[in-house]
């Protein structure tokens, strides 16, 4: 019988903490060790509030706060174990720091854990290549308790299409606000507009305008339990 592979919780008392534990206890190949976060709770293994207490592991599954994950960077340099990442509204500096550490230790970010989100960019890349002329724009919806706009989705998915805009020669500019421009469309611009309310999980479109028609691809997340998983 294969050992089962040993995980640490950062984030533990957050919603998607909670998620992830509910599914790894379901699990035959996991085991939670450590669940760490500043809050507490009434479940097991009881939550212990620095990573530096925690007990050997193998995986960091880490959906806590940009604080959090960057307060746990040197802790997860010296003890070579892999970090997932789940972690929105990181900068591009403090990813690149967390990143570092891949030439030593196994390292995965990603702003959505979602088997159709991961599609969702790839489609978005496609798309952009071939409706180079067309506008692009992106729309996302959240519960109201997201703290972070745009989401950390929806500014993959405008990064991928920038790329595929780069590589054939476009300046491509991404726009979270236009109140402030008063100017018409540059269109080399993709656009991200958020909305918050209720208790959405997650949805994101991306939307291309031609002449008389237009293309959406859409993701919608009807529980944050598929990011879990």
């Amino acid at each position: 019988m294969n050992e089962k592979t040993r995980i640490a919780i950062l984030g533990a008392a957050g919603r998607m903490g909670q998620f992830i534990a509910r599914i790894a206890r379901e699990s035959h190949d996991l085991e939670i060790v450590a669940r760490i976060d500043i809050r507490t709770d009434d479940q097991l293994p009881a939550i212990i509030p620095d990573l530096k207490d925690a007990p050997s592991f193998d995986v960091l599954v880490d959906f806590s706060s940009p604080v959090a994950s960057m307060a746990a960077l040197d802790e997860m340099k010296r003890r070579k174990s892999a970090w997932l990442l789940g972690t929105t509204a990181l900068n591009d500096a403090q990813k690149a720091q967390i990143l570092a550490l891949s030439d030593c230790q196994p390292v995965f970010i990603s702003s959505n854990t979602s088997l159709g989100i991961a599609l969702m960019q790839r489609l978005c890349r496609q798309a952009a290549a071939v409706l180079g002329a067309w506008d692009c724009e992106i729309l996302e919806a959240h519960h109201h308790g997201k703290v972070d706009a745009p989401s950390g989705t929806a500014l993959s998915l405008a990064n991928a299409i920038a790329d595929v805009m780069r590589d054939n020669g476009r300046n491509p500019q991404i726009l979270t606000e236009r109140s402030s421009l008063h100017e018409k469309r540059n269109p080399d611009s993709i656009g991200i507009a958020s909305l918050r309310g209720g208790t959405v999980a997650g949805e994101h479109t991306a939307m291309w305008f031609g002449q008389n028609e237009r293309l959406e691809i859409k993701h919608t997340a009807e529980s944050r339990e598929i990011f879990a998983v």
